[in-house]
């Protein structure tokens, strides 16, 4: 083994409707990137034919800024199969099985975070990635869906493949993002993993990351996902000890070419704005006065709208909250 200490990996999260290729791209040009990127997920679908609008977030040839390894969910193995080939056919040497989402819908359907809840069919798909990408396969999960032993059960499974990393975001599908990340069943899960492991969950400051790094040395990939969109100068200020202060003109410049590049792609105001709010559903947390603006803006009903109440927001604009409103992680963590 080498003595080489290995530097920190950040992904940015897979997030519908908020990290996507634009997003990803212009988060490069205004503030500090990721290292890379898990892009939203991509549902399989039943036949051989793939419509070119399903694969556009992840075609390297609309320009892809931040490494990024396109994500899959789904419980078929057969139409994982196809979508995997076809990402192989785009250049892609890398997956990741989406066994995380917690939303109900989806875990209702066997989907997501419910994928686990079956053991035989999460090991069909994990068999079929590793077939299609091997040591390029990866999977991304949650503690369990009501209880966070679920995952340990499924543990032998998960070692049994020759995975590239395991994503473990530290909550249950019931929890979504409510409550604390649960630390200690992250360190049970992070012990009985043979693979690298991502750690996912509450990671937004640079006070939670070095809380985390204390507790779990031998972690060296963070995925990061609301914070990002949160605060989409989160990457810089995670890993520099003294960031370069938070500066209203790049966060409007950066809103006013994410709208621009929303209108270019979208069809129609009512999907920009769609585009915008979904945005703004988080980033108004990272803003004094920040509920005040999301309600402006969530009751926009054209981009003209949506414009004037965002210049209006910035040209007095009120400040940024101070780290201690941002933290995820409770201070009772702590080092153990």
């Amino acid at each position: 083994m080498s003595d080489l200490v290995q530097p920190d990996i950040f992904c940015l999260a897979p997030l519908r409707g908020v990290t996507v290729r634009t997003f990803r791209n212009l988060q490069e040009s205004w503030f500090t990137p990721p290292d890379c990127a898990v892009a939203p997920f991509i549902p399989t679908f039943a036949g051989e034919k793939i419509k070119p609008l399903l694969l556009k977030d992840v075609d390297p040839e609309l320009g892809q800024s931040v490494p990024v390894v396109p994500q899959v969910i789904g419980k078929d193995p057969d139409q994982l199969r196809t979508l995997l080939r076809a990402f192989k056919a785009m250049g892609y040497t890398r997956a990741d099985l989406n066994a995380g989402c917690p939303y109900p819908f989806i875990v209702r359907k066997g989907r997501g975070a419910g994928l686990m809840r079956d053991e035989a069919a999460f090991a069909r798909m994990l068999e079929v990635g590793c077939e299609e990408l091997p040591q390029g396969f990866s999977v991304k999960v949650r503690l369990g869906i009501d209880r966070p032993d679920l995952l340990l059960a499924r543990m032998t499974v998960i070692n049994g493949f020759p995975l590239r990393e395991v994503t473990i975001h530290a909550r249950t599908a019931r929890q979504m993002y409510e409550e604390t990340v649960d630390v200690e069943a992250f360190a049970a899960a992070l012990e009985r993993c043979r693979h690298p492991v991502v750690y996912n969950g509450d990671l937004r400051t640079r006070a939670d990351f070095l809380q985390l790094k204390a507790r779990f040395p031998q972690i060296t990939r963070w995925m990061v996902g609301r914070a990002a969109a949160i605060d989409p100068f989160v990457f810089a200020r995670l890993t520099m000890d003294t960031p370069p202060p938070r500066d209203a003109t790049r966060l409007k410049g950066f809103l006013d070419d994410y709208l621009t590049a929303c209108e270019e792609e979208l069809y129609g105001p009512a999907a920009v704005l769609g585009r915008m709010k979904e945005l703004w559903s988080y980033l108004h947390q990272a803003l004094v006065g920040g509920e005040r603006l999301w309600k402006g803006v969530r009751v926009c009903r054209t981009v003209h709208e949506y414009r004037r109440v965002v210049d209006a927001a910035f040209a007095a604009f009120p400040g940024f909250v101070p780290d201690e409103a941002l933290r995820g992680l409770q201070p009772e963590v702590g080092v153990a």
